[in-house]
């Protein structure tokens, strides 16, 4: 878990790799696997072109929040980033999105920075 951290805080992403053999259902740990995926090389300027026009940039993404605040560290975005669970989800059942979504989360997201 230490080391997944330390990856993640420099926008490494990583994905375990495991098996069972033919004799146990146990699962053995092999290793990590790691890879980049840096934001595309003209991403920053686009930001910087947008904030000139006064257009407020926000990044959603399903990265897991380490990676999320690195790579907002390299395109030049706030540090108030929220996790996944602070935002609205549709209904589990009905499959609609929150009553009063812009006014009960409305200045939350215009709050956000990153």
């Amino acid at each position: 878990e230490k080391d997944i951290k330390s990856l993640g805080e420099r926008g490494i992403r990583t994905l375990a790799v495991a098996k069972t053999s033919n004799e146990s259902s146990e699962w053995i740990f092999l290793g990590l696997l790691t890879f980049l995926d840096p934001p595309r090389p003209d991403t920053l300027q686009t930001i910087k072109d947008a904030r000139q026009y006064g257009v407020a940039v926000k990044m959603i993404t399903g990265d897991h929040l380490l990676i999320a605040k690195e790579t907002c560290r390299r395109l030049e975005l706030g540090s108030h980033i929220m996790a996944s669970d602070v935002l609205p989800s549709l209904d589990g059942n009905t499959r609609q999105k929150p009553p009063n979504l812009s006014r009960d989360y409305g200045n939350l997201i215009l709050e956000a920075d990153g």
